[in-house]
């Protein structure tokens, strides 16, 4: 493996536990050892954009509960569930059972459930966390959503278990629909992009692009550009998702694989850039100017926030102003 390969996999397996992360990640883990410990179940949501980090977040606490022995038989404390897209009212034991890995042809829906929560006892597992579960709230969908959250209390209540919700502001419909499910629920988690207006975030976001940075220059692929406008341009490009930020920085890493060790440009960065889809207002392209104003910051922020149908808050700056 030469020098740029070597960079592209350092890139490639950086996983960020910045700040926003660890703000969801602790309250969930708690949540999960607490249903381990046999405490009242809870049904939890998190929503945010694609791209925020809700795939990192399900995939740390999948690593932390693994799928051991206990006793001779498997034990699944945590099981992770796709939901697939335009999933039907039996394929949803089975998309739990597909996940527990067990055989599911040739029963109806009612012994489905009775087979899944049978197997779900004999796994031991104590969390169901739930990818892109506002599949059932999608256009098109062909599970009812009041029937889908009905499906979801049935399940807690059955095995005192703890169910995790993730995916974009759109599931909130499913607790909508059906009030039952919703004072059930605790409240909505949001996992918001850093917003550059608030110094803490801003300062969490740099941190981030530090880091990736620092891992070119380690390499001998330094970024010349000065961090405070590798930063903006990287807030430009991303809206302060730092899904997006990686993506970047591993479409750069994969353009180096045929060069020898050299500082990295801004037209460099220009071209990684147009390589991969922005998050970003698209009339503010990143790395084409050097200079980039706080109203194209702001509505970068504004412009992801909107397409995924969160609300764009106001800001009190160190000043005591209102942004």
């Amino acid at each position: 493996m030469n020098q740029a390969q070597k960079l592209r996999k350092s890139i490639e397996g950086c996983e960020l536990q910045h700040p926003a992360f660890r703000e969801q990640l602790d309250p969930l883990t708690r949540h999960v050892d607490d249903a381990r410990d046999g405490f009242a179940s809870r049904i939890e949501w998190i929503v945010g954009p694609s791209r925020v980090g809700k795939t990192m977040l399900i995939n740390a606490l999948s690593r932390a509960y693994p799928e051991s022995k206990l006793d001779g038989r498997r034990h699944v404390p945590v099981l992770v569930v796709p939901m697939a897209t335009n999933i039907s009212p039996k394929l949803l034991p089975s998309s739990v059972l597909d996940a527990l890995g067990m055989p599911v042809t040739g029963r109806t829906s009612g012994v489905m459930d009775a087979y899944m929560l049978k197997q779900l006892g004999n796994a031991g597992t104590r969390v169901l966390m739930f990818e892109e579960a506002s599949h059932l709230v999608e256009p098109g969908a062909k599970v009812p959503p009041r029937a889908a959250g009905d499906w979801f209390k049935f399940v807690a209540d059955a095995l005192n278990m703890t169910i995790m919700l993730f995916g974009v502001p759109r599931l909130a419909k499913l607790f909508e629909s059906n009030e039952q499910l919703r004072m059930r629920a605790s409240a909505r988690r949001e996992f918001r992009p850093y917003d550059f207006r608030s110094p803490a975030d801003q300062k969490a976001f740099a941190s981030c692009v530090r880091t990736y940075a620092d891992l070119f220059g380690e390499y001998g692929w330094p970024i010349e550009l000065p961090l405070k406008l590798l930063v903006t341009q990287c807030y430009l490009l991303t809206g302060g998702l730092v899904g997006v930020l990686s993506k970047f920085m591993q479409e750069l890493a994969s353009q180096l694989r045929y060069e020898a060790p050299r500082p990295l440009t801004m037209e460099d960065c220009r071209l990684a850039a147009g390589a991969i889809q922005a998050a970003g207002h698209p009339d503010f392209p990143a790395f084409v100017r050097s200079e980039v104003s706080p109203i194209e910051l702001t509505t970068a922020h504004a412009y992801v926030l909107e397409t995924n149908g969160m609300t764009f808050n106001h800001v009190v700056t160190a000043s005591g102003d209102i942004r």
